[in-house]
């Protein structure tokens, strides 16, 4: 019979992953052995952790008591784990990092290579949800997110430069419309909007004049919460879009997309990567920061 401290693993990740079977592959278990190390969890505690459907899988009121008991106890037996590690200078073990698709794009994938390679034995979860997600109740590790985002008991490291935006439309929709000569011209034109899918408040532009940051709002038919849609938008002539230099880097280079009136492009403060104050940091943990930075450096 297995232990209580042997069947925790198996809920904390059934309760993470909200599957059965994603966490399955996770622990490198079959699926119905995560389900009889539950099912005789539930026997030992006397309660019915999760609701299961044929669908979905989540939480009863119970577990998630449990869960906010366990998780906290798991993380400091992965940050032991992680300590005993660092006395041979190998980081390793599961790194959770929360973060939006466009700081995924924009940061990480493009060094995430380099990173494996040098780190060969930390296991990388990148967690996109361009929601807030709770660090504790998610059990990451680390979150990333701009600097206005964060709640104050967070300790915030800088791990880019800051982010450009610019105005950009095709060369097909300027050759039938035109290109807006001034900010006010911008009325006349579709403009495509993006709309923060946590607070549902639609992302205004912004524009440096005189040296001093604007925020204008501007109307459109068409409304995206992903900045990859917001992109094939503009590429298919549909309108007129702000977005991040990095994320249309290599469109305006091969002439998909033209920059519109480049001199009053603003400058965004940049992506900050967070975790909550107080917290052990396990050597996992710091050496992506050092690598973050690191190529913060090279921008």
């Amino acid at each position: 019979m297995s232990s209580l401290l042997q069947l925790l693993p198996f809920f904390e990740a059934v309760a993470r992953l909200g599957s059965f079977t994603q966490a399955a592959n996770q622990l490198g278990v079959t699926p119905p052995a995560v389900s009889q190390n539950i099912q005789a969890l539930e026997s030992r505690l006397g309660v019915r952790l999760f609701h299961r459907t044929s669908r979905s899988v989540r939480l009863s009121d119970e577990g998630r008591i449990f869960y906010q008991r366990v998780s906290p106890a798991m993380s400091q037996i992965d940050v032991a784990a992680d300590d005993v590690r660092a006395l041979r200078a190998q980081p390793a073990g599961l790194l959770r990092i929360t973060l939006p698709q466009l700081a995924a794009s924009l940061l990480v994938m493009p060094h995430l290579a380099e990173f494996q390679r040098r780190y060969p034995e930390v296991q990388l979860e990148l967690f996109t949800d361009d929601h807030f997600s709770d660090l504790v109740l998610g059990s990451f590790d680390a979150g990333i997110r701009m600097h206005a985002m964060l709640q104050k008991d967070m300790v915030a490291v800088p791990i880019d430069n800051g982010q450009r935006r610019v105005l950009v439309a095709s060369p097909a929709y300027l050759a039938q419309r035109g290109a807006p000569q001034t900010l006010e011209a911008l009325a006349e034109h579709p403009c495509l909007r993006y709309r923060f899918p946590g607070s549902g408040k639609l992302e205004p532009w912004y524009f440096n004049l005189g040296g001093a940051q604007r925020a204008l709002e501007v109307s459109g038919k068409l409304i995206f919460n992903e900045d990859r849609l917001l992109k094939d938008a503009a590429l298919a002539g549909m309108g007129i879009t702000q977005r991040f230099h990095g994320t249309v880097l290599r469109e305006l280079a091969q002439g998909q997309l033209v920059e519109l009136l480049a001199e009053c492009a603003s400058e965004a403060p940049g992506f900050y990567l967070y975790f909550p104050a107080g917290r052990h940091l396990p050597l996992k943990l710091r050496v992506f920061i050092d690598f973050m930075r690191e190529m913060r450096e090279r921008q």
